[in-house]
């Protein structure tokens, strides 16, 4: 039983009618009902108390989408945190981590032991994991056997804090890449590679030093909150992504409690996310439309696939091992330029790794 790993938060704040916290199942005397949960939020420790105290006050516009609140674990170790987590997801519910130890992605990622054998992760994060640190919270991640690292997307990514061999060892694996300025200049460049993860490790220090002071480590250079929140909204509109977690808040030092408020504002756009999702994740291509460019100078093609719901695109990758097609995310402008006669980097990414 969940409860046998958490512990109730502490918070009496009053509420009115139309904020969240007056609207969500909540673990106080009694543990939350979760037979028609969608969402969970689970925190590491005391300090998540301070984040649902600005999270409860902002707005419910989620209808029936049913929102659960499970408390802090007992103890903030992995023994405590993976059996929750792999329990939601048993009951295909989202879990959303608040944690301040980065660590405890690794929980997270081995989750999935027994429902997937292989998982895509989607990393936010100012510096790229260095690939020869043992100690780093990747490391288990990419040598696990089951389950297995599927696609890695690192976004946000500063070049001046990566040292140049792992940025190359990312690159030679095929994984997707979108360092800081590119990202700002069109944050809706990186949607497919937020959409294509299972799972997403949002490191805190990916946001500017300013506007999320209460962080250990993090640079002037960073995200803006407001791109946070985009980033979080795309990550719930993914059909596909089934956990979150948000990693490195600390309390002590927070300035007016500035980053718990956005963090509490990331959440909420997350969740406003879920709640709009179009359930067009291309199990099938039943209901798309199908687009198929000629290259000039190659014997082959290349397929698009577009969802009338939401107008997103897929790029049909043929697995002749498999003997079937997968579907990856990408976007209008990959399709653009391939009329062009153009490969865009995602693509090519892409290609490195089925070709």
């Amino acid at each position: 039983m969940l409860e046998n790993w958490l512990k109730a938060a502490n918070l009496t704040e009053e509420l009115q009618s139309w904020q969240l916290g007056e609207n969500i199942e909540l673990y106080d005397e009694n543990f939350p009902n979760l037979k028609e949960s969608k969402v969970a939020l689970i925190g590491t420790g005391k300090e998540t108390d301070t984040i649902r105290k600005y999270l409860y006050e902002l707005a419910y516009p989620f209808k029936k989408m049913a929102i659960a609140d499970i408390g802090n674990l007992r103890k903030a170790n992995d023994e405590f945190l993976l059996p929750v987590i792999r329990e939601l997801l048993d009951n295909n519910i989202i879990p959303i981590i608040i944690s301040h130890k980065a660590l405890q992605f690794s929980a997270q990622f081995k989750a999935y032991q027994n429902i997937r054998k292989k998982v895509n992760v989607a990393v936010i994060d100012e510096k790229v994991p260095l690939h020869s640190e043992d100690t780093h919270y990747l490391s288990a991640i990419r040598k696990s056997k089951v389950p297995k690292l599927g696609n890695l997307g690192l976004v946000g990514y500063q070049t001046h804090l990566t040292p140049p061999e792992t940025l190359n060892f990312y690159q030679k694996k095929n994984y997707d890449l979108a360092r800081l300025g590119t990202t700002k200049q069109n944050i809706e460049d990186v949607e497919p590679t937020v959409r294509d993860a299972d799972s997403i490790y949002f490191n805190l220090g990916a946001l500017k030093q300013m506007e999320a002071p209460g962080l250990w480590e993090n640079t002037p250079n960073g995200f803006s909150s407001e791109e946070g929140c985009q980033l979080c909204h795309y990550a719930g509109m993914s059909d596909k992504l089934s956990s979150i977690g948000f990693y490195g808040y600390h309390p002590e030092k927070d300035r007016d409690d500035q980053t718990a408020q956005l963090i509490a504002h990331m959440i909420w756009y997350f969740l406003e996310g879920v709640y709009h999702r179009k359930r067009d994740f291309p199990a099938t291509t039943d209901g798309m439309i199908e687009y198929i460019v000629s290259f000039k100078d190659y014997d082959h093609n290349a397929t698009f696939w577009k969802s009338p719901k939401s107008g997103r695109w897929w790029l049909q990758m043929d697995s002749e091992k498999k003997g079937k097609h997968e579907l990856v995310p990408c976007s209008y402008e990959d399709y653009k330029m391939a009329c062009h006669d153009e490969l865009t980097d995602r693509v090519l990414t892409i290609l490195g790794r089925y070709v």
